[in-house]
């Protein structure tokens, strides 16, 4: 295979790695059940002055707004027994600068479906083996995504707080996201804990659909091969005969 061909189908299982990595993403970040879940873990159902009920439209309210879908991030619930909104000025310009960074990660996923397409026409097209370096790529693609995990794993393992700070340096150009416990409601309901297993959730999402992809391509690869062989043995056999 030339170099030209071989940087395509890296390319692709680039593309496909984004695209994954941000479906898993708004999959898991876009779920009220694991915001909820994540309540509960923490006990903060009866410590946060709010119901189940407040909770979960709270949460609601974060999705919504997350999703482009809410132009405010403010949120009017009752807590401590008043109705009351729930973040004040420095919590809601931060979370400006969160929805900049997911308008970037879905502009980022649209790219690479396009790009993963056109790439996917053009190998078509051009490379009369494509079927074999195309399941090859999607069972490659799967691995690359495991040692992905094995390294998010091994930081997270190592010292969360270190490369999530390092995480909001390189994003951020400002200290907005930094928030008081004490005081900011958004820093309670989302705590250390959260984003610890919210990543964990969201690389084993990506890891696991993108190692099932090219274990099914590796199947898919050996029975082509198998055909592939047969075919040749029996044009072979003609030739003889």
């Amino acid at each position: 295979m030339s170099w030209k061909k071989r940087a395509i189908y890296i390319l692709m299982g680039i593309f496909l790695t984004i695209t994954a990595w941000v479906l898993s993403l708004e999959y898991v970040t876009y779920d009220v059940d694991h915001y909820m879940t994540e309540f509960e873990k923490q006990n903060w159902i009866p410590q946060a002055g709010m119901d189940q009920e407040n909770l979960e439209h709270a949460a609601e309210e974060i999705i919504l707004y997350l999703q482009g879908e809410k132009e405010d991030f403010q949120t009017m619930a009752v807590k401590d027994g008043e109705y009351q909104p729930l973040y004040d000025e420095r919590e809601r310009l931060h979370m400006v600068d969160v929805l900049d960074l997911y308008n970037t990660a879905r502009l980022l996923r649209n790219i690479s479906i396009a790009g993963f397409i056109l790439l996917l026409i053009w190998v078509v097209l051009k490379d009369k083996k494509w079927q074999n370096h195309f399941l090859r790529t999607l069972f490659y693609t799967g691995l690359a995504n495991v040692d992905m995990m094995i390294l998010l794993g091994l930081l997270i393992w190592l010292d969360f707080t270190k490369y999530f700070t390092y995480f909001h340096l390189l994003l951020f150009d400002n200290d907005l996201w930094i928030l008081d416990p004490q005081r900011h409601v958004l820093i309670q309901l989302l705590p250390e804990t959260f984003f610890i297993n919210t990543a964990m959730k969201i690389g084993l999402t990506a890891m696991g659909s993108l190692l099932v992809i090219g274990i099914i391509a590796w199947q898919l690869e050996r029975m082509l091969r198998r055909y592939q062989d047969s075919c040749r043995e029996y044009e072979e056999k003609g030739n003889l005969e």
